[in-house]
């Protein structure tokens, strides 16, 4: 059964980035570790794509490079294991 997991925009040309606050923690990681095949929505439009976890990732420096900025006071604070997922979409 489809699951919806808000996240935050991190759109970048062809790729959609996002950190895991609680990386493989998360039951979405889980769900994409076991099935990558994923569609996103950004801009109300869905997109097709394939997830690829990336445990040794440089999580702030990938974060700061981002369009949505996920080390925000807040989520530094909340993350207990933080993980970079990159989301490679197909063209359109």
């Amino acid at each position: 059964m489809p699951r919806h997991t808000p996240v935050g925009n991190g759109l970048v040309g062809d790729v959609f980035w996002l950190v895991a606050a609680h990386g493989r923690q998360a039951d979405y990681v889980r769900n994409l570790m076991a099935d990558p095949v994923v569609r996103v929505k950004v801009g109300g439009r869905r997109r097709a794509g394939r997830a690829v976890v990336l445990p040794g990732d440089d999580v702030p420096a990938r974060s700061r490079s981002l369009p949505y900025q996920w080390d925000a006071a807040i989520g530094r604070l909340m993350a207990t294991r933080p993980l970079t997922v990159r989301i490679d979409l197909a063209a359109g």
